[in-house]
């Protein structure tokens, strides 16, 4: 389906991870995200003004949402360039991707940069007006807790989604206790030599503390070690579920680009 489009050598980044209310937390992510960009392209001595549209991923939403692609293209050093924000729950990344391929395909653009970014601590609250409400309470939402334990159609929450699934497909908890360790396993050896692996596609972030000081994230933050043992004592969320407290992703808060 797609022949035109491709990842330049090296053309991609991650930040580092930071499980939710860690180094990130009080960092807007649009902020960040565009910083972190802005840092990598000058690392590689590569001119922003080479791309000609910018795709910003995003599905917690920040302060200034409302202009996060050119926002972020200007923090970039890319002020020429359009851009779009997507923000598509759990697979606003991918989706990101799968566009840009598809405006390179199509000749809408020749050098799309994908931005994708969040932070999951501290979400938002958004409060409506109701007038017919109840002497006109107001509707709220928090972004990310209610999303995370309601799909408004599906009308459950998200652990409980994957409980569908891993039913449907006949997947034991077994098996996920397994996977689990294998990747914890995987993750370890990108960690061997003083994180040889990790650092050819991880790239550190720069939280600022204060008007003169910043910090550098250079690895993830808020791993847990993962034992087979460990796996095995734990109950599930849900009864007679096959998912553990072990086997679920932390919420985190990073950010990447993709060229």
């Amino acid at each position: 389906m797609l022949t035109k489009a491709y990842i330049p050598y090296k053309g991609y980044y991650c930040s580092p991870f930071s499980r939710w209310q860690g180094s990130m937390a009080t960092e807007n992510s649009i902020v960040l995200g565009a910083n972190t960009a802005a840092n990598w392209f000058k690392k590689k001595d590569w001119d922003p003004k080479m791309l000609d549209y910018l795709l910003v991923g995003i599905t917690i939403g920040q302060h200034h949402i409302f202009y996060a692609s050119p926002w972020a293209a200007a923090m970039m050093g890319a002020t020429h360039i359009p851009g779009v924000t997507i923000s598509q729950a759990c697979t606003t990344s991918t989706t990101c991707i799968y566009n840009a391929a598809l405006g390179v395909e199509t000749g809408l653009y020749q050098t799309p940069f994908v931005l994708a970014t969040d932070r999951c601590s501290n979400g938002p609250h958004t409060v409506w007006p109701n007038p017919l409400g109840p002497g006109g309470q107001v509707e709220s939402e928090n972004w990310l807790m209610d999303n995370f334990n309601l799909d408004p159609w599906g009308g459950t929450a998200m652990i409980q989604t994957a409980e569908n699934v891993a039913k449907e497909a006949g997947i034991t908890r077994e098996e996920c206790d397994a996977l689990t360790l294998r990747r914890y396993e995987q993750y370890k050896m990108a960690l061997e030599n003083d994180r040889e692996f990790q650092k050819r596609y991880m790239f550190p972030v720069e939280v600022r503390l204060s008007k003169k000081k910043t910090l550098l994230i250079e690895e993830d933050e808020g791993i847990y070690e993962t034992t087979e043992e460990g796996l095995k004592a734990l109950k599930p969320v849900i009864p007679e579920g096959v998912h553990t407290f072990g086997s679920q992703t932390h919420p985190a808060d990073g950010n990447c680009g993709i060229v």
